[in-house]
């Protein structure tokens, strides 16, 4: 049953935002009473590190796999890294980061916490791929690999934002591809 609550929860916040869920809406979004879902998570915080657990272990595990492959080469990989945002745009699943860093101000010190450990992973991992890119000549950027990750990471964010604002979800590959394709040398 937890599993269930954490898909409903992530879906959401997803759409909602953590602010805008209650424990109300995710009992009856499961078919629970709103008691239940207390023993599973004891408060919105507990739900949100729960959800940054995940999405570290989710999204990292692809994000490993998509860093592993040895043939394909940095450019592609970027590719490959927003196809995974793309994949989630269009099952209406933006960036679970993202979603909850709108309500990051109300979080205490340990979600806030974690959610910048959760991002510093996720741009860590972008790094390889920029550093790589770079020593290997098929990257072409300013700045440092990290502050490319970094930039990397909240352009696909904002692009999923966008595209879902514009209700054109059609118009996220071709950004991503555009971007990706300016770098690649």
């Amino acid at each position: 049953m937890r599993e269930k609550l954490l898909d409903a929860a992530q879906s959401l916040v997803q759409d909602r935002g953590l602010n805008a869920v209650s424990f109300q809406a995710l009992a009856d979004a499961v078919g629970l009473k709103k008691p239940s879902v207390f023993h599973h998570f004891r408060s919105k915080e507990d739900l949100a590190l729960s959800l940054l657990e995940r999405c570290r272990t989710t999204y990292g595990a692809r994000y490993s796999e998509i860093l592993q492959r040895t043939d394909l080469d940095e450019p592609t990989k970027l590719r490959e890294i927003a196809a995974v945002f793309e994949e989630g745009l269009r099952s209406d699943h933006l960036c679970l980061l993202g979603a909850l860093s709108g309500s990051c101000s109300e979080f205490s010190d340990a979600v806030t916490k974690d959610m910048h450990e959760t991002a510093e992973l996720v741009v860590q991992r972008y790094t390889q791929v920029f550093e790589k890119g770079r020593e290997k000549g098929t990257l072409s950027f300013a700045g440092s690999p990290t502050a490319a990750a970094a930039a990397f990471l909240a352009l696909l964010q904002g692009m999923q934002v966008l595209a879902r604002a514009k209700g054109d979800v059609d118009s996220f590959g071709p950004a991503a591809e555009s971007y990706i394709a300016s770098i690649a040398a």
